[in-house]
């Protein structure tokens, strides 16, 4: 995508950002933003940087797990996928003997 600039608002102040991201998911990001700062500051006394740094702090631990939880999810599919490659081998030689058996009762019947 290209990259532009878009103007976005947090809380009565303007910002210009350079992105390459979706106009609508940078509006629905600033609402968030919006009204996590909303939240903080309501019932506080806490300067506009005071709840950006708070903000910040709980954006970046909520990514922090998700980081993690995104760890544990590809380290159980890689736990799969060995899982099922090792049910295919299986199979795979479950079918060579059931063919071998197949053909060996063939002959057998054949011989009578």
């Amino acid at each position: 995508m290209e990259k532009r600039k878009m103007e976005i608002t947090v809380r009565g102040q303007n910002y210009t950002l350079i992105t390459d991201e979706p106009e609508e998911k940078v509006a629905a990001l600033t609402d968030g933003l919006n009204t996590m700062l909303d939240g903080i500051m309501e019932n506080s006394r806490i300067s506009m940087n005071q709840a950006l740094i708070l903000a910040a702090l709980d954006l970046a631990q909520e990514a922090s797990r998700q980081r993690a939880a995104a760890e544990k999810l590809k380290a159980e599919i890689g736990d799969y996928l060995e899982d099922a490659e090792r049910a295919m081998t299986e199979r795979d030689q479950f079918k060579r003997e059931n063919d071998k058996l197949r053909e060996k009762l063939k002959t057998q019947n054949t011989a009578k």
